[in-house]
């Protein structure tokens, strides 16, 4: 009788518990992703955006979703054109879409101030700008992130987060950046055109970020 109530009574403490209160979170998130050199993408801004179903105040779960249209570098994608005895080298730059998505997990310390690490898998896709590739052209591959933070609780079920990641695209193809055809491709000055070593595999990309987390409705 007396163990009845006692874990009656732990487990009403745990349901009363704020800590323990399971409710649904909306981030939105701003940054900054530095791409592998070699991946032949620019730097700049990144948005995202996190939905989590917190089971604890320690422990959630969720689907994320990140944009990006970073421009590609130049130095890796030239056109050669001859006319006669003479030969234009072009650099050839475009804007392409880069969307990852997928699915995570937050494990937090806990606390007004909250250390949190988290982790997770799914895809990245990206697109060519349909005008310079001559029609919509577009490369899906396995993508993860991990990383950590700090989170800072505002009150109101709202709080803001600073953190950084590991997006780690898997099988990425620089050549598959490159619009240019083959036939038009620099062949005859290598000095002025330096072959490039392809890249093809796994890129690590570094992306810092600062996401608003709040509550729909507010906090219970």
């Amino acid at each position: 009788m007396f163990r009845r109530l006692v874990v009656g009574m732990g487990f009403a403490a745990l349901a009363a518990s704020p800590t323990a209160a399971q409710e649904f979170q909306i981030g939105p998130r701003v940054g900054y992703v530095k791409w592998k050199e070699v991946t032949g993408l620019e730097n700049g801004p990144m948005l995202g955006l996190d939905a989590t179903y917190r089971l604890s105040s320690r422990l959630g779960v969720g689907v994320r979703l990140d944009l990006a249209r970073p421009g590609t570098d130049p130095q890796y994608f030239a056109a050669e054109m001859t006319f006669g005895d003479t030969t234009l080298i072009f650099a050839v730059q475009q804007p392409v879409t880069v969307l990852q998505y997928g699915v995570q997990a937050v494990l937090e310390s806990g606390g007004a101030f909250s250390l949190f690490a988290k982790g997770g898998g799914g895809g990245y896709t990206v697109t060519l700008d349909p005008q310079t590739a001559r029609g919509r052209v577009s490369d899906t591959q396995l993508g993860f992130n991990v990383g950590a933070g700090l989170r800072f609780r505002t009150g109101g079920g709202t709080s803001i987060a600073l953190e950084v990641q590991d997006l780690v695209y898997t099988n990425f193809s620089r050549n598959a950046l490159n619009p240019v055809e083959s036939r038009f491709r620099p062949v005859r000055f290598p000095d002025v055109v330096p072959v490039q070593p392809e890249f093809e595999g796994t890129a690590h990309n570094i992306y810092a970020a600062i996401t608003f987390l709040f509550t729909p409705g507010g906090s219970r």
